[in-house]
């Protein structure tokens, strides 16, 4: 009888585990398990209260107030009434304080609580990181981000005594410290590492299930290769694309809103229509191979000592990186776009409905 919260990190693969439970919730409820859905975007909702950043992720405060209550309220129905188990969590979880996180977990007092963190290589976390925070807004370039995170990080205990704040990229992939945040009220903590590249698609979900009790194989209730939802990459030249719309959307009067640019360019344009370009991805160069390798294994050190579980090989959480005849992460955007042009057809889509299907001018008509 346990409760499993799966608390990220962001980019390990989470928004396909998550779309993995939602399209067996059935089965896994015929297996013990639930996967409570208390309506669209239940997992999502309830991580936003715990961080209290409905705002900062373009979510309507009077829809996330209480969500991870109910939601906390749903699991602790199914465990005392069926003696059955419980799996929730969203990678926005990943970074909460310690006092969030144990405030969290006190709605699941008296339960068998477990923490899950999935975890992936930082040189493919450092891209991907990077360009998530391009598809939210963000304009630097991969050199920037590098200089102001990458090469930045003060420690854990930066505060603004200590010259300011930890960048947020290793406050958000410090698997090691969000294990330590997420058990400080005594959950047993688990570890789960993301396959290497090459890895068979369904290894991910083995070791998660291994983690969760969950059985697998042909009698399992999930079907690891069933086609699901996953967070769509870009290409380097859509990225840079992406970058240069963002910086002419923000010159704006007004500006627009974080929920309406999350909905418009990022999940509407850039998820569901540039993602569809097929274009070299960027790559971390191999020069940062140094830094990252000796976070890993600094972490790895802490998650032994604190003797939390840890599923699958250790060693796949070596950073890859760039090869020599790869191309930087910074790049030009693709030849064939303007993205003056581009920026008008999103202003169009956001200001209604009659315009969100309009059509992207894919014919550059601008120098770049």
């Amino acid at each position: 009888m346990r409760v499993v919260v799966h608390v990220g990190l962001t980019k390990t693969g989470t928004t396909h585990l998550q779309a993995l439970l939602a399209a067996h919730r059935e089965p896994l409820l015929a297996a013990g398990w639930l996967y409570p859905d208390l309506g669209p975007g239940t997992h999502f909702r309830a991580a936003a209260d715990v961080r209290r950043s409905a705002h900062l992720l373009g979510l309507d405060p009077s829809r996330v107030d209480g969500a991870w209550s109910a939601l906390c309220a749903e699991a602790r129905r199914h465990v005392e009434g069926t003696g059955g188990d419980v799996v929730l969590g969203h990678e926005v979880l990943a970074g909460a304080t310690t006092e969030q996180a144990v405030a969290a977990l006190a709605h699941l007092d008296g339960l068998d609580v477990h923490v899950v963190v999935t975890a992936r290589d930082l040189g493919r976390q450092a891209v991907a990181h990077w360009q998530e925070r391009v598809k939210l807004g963000d304009t630097r370039s991969f050199a920037t981000f590098e200089a102001e995170e990458l090469r930045a990080d003060s420690g854990r205990d930066a505060g603004p005594d200590a010259g300011g704040v930890r960048p947020r990229f290793w406050h958000g992939q410090d698997l090691a410290d969000t294990l330590a945040r997420w058990t400080a009220g005594g959950a047993t903590g688990h570890l789960v590492v993301g396959p290497a590249p090459g890895a068979p698609r369904e290894e991910l979900w083995r070791r998660f299930a291994e983690a969760l009790g969950v059985p697998t194989g042909p009698d399992g209730p999930v079907d690891p290769a069933l086609p699901v939802a996953g967070n769509p990459s870009l290409g380097a030249p859509e990225v840079a694309l992406v970058r240069e719309v963002n910086r002419l959307l923000a010159a704006d009067e007004p500006p627009m809103s974080t929920e309406v640019h999350h909905r418009v360019v990022k999940r509407g344009w850039a998820e569901q229509e540039l993602a569809a370009r097929s274009s070299t991805p960027p790559r971390t160069p191999a020069d940062l191979g140094p830094l990252l390798a000796a976070a890993t294994h600094a972490w790895l050190g802490e998650v032994a000592s604190a003797g939390h579980l840890v599923h699958g090989d250790p060693t796949d959480l070596d950073p890859v990186l760039a090869g020599p005849d790869d191309p930087p992460p910074d790049v030009p955007w693709p030849a064939d776009v303007d993205p003056a042009a581009v920026a008008d057809v999103l202003r169009a889509r956001a200001a209604g409905p009659a315009a969100r299907r309009s059509r992207l001018p894919w014919r550059r008509s601008r120098p770049h």
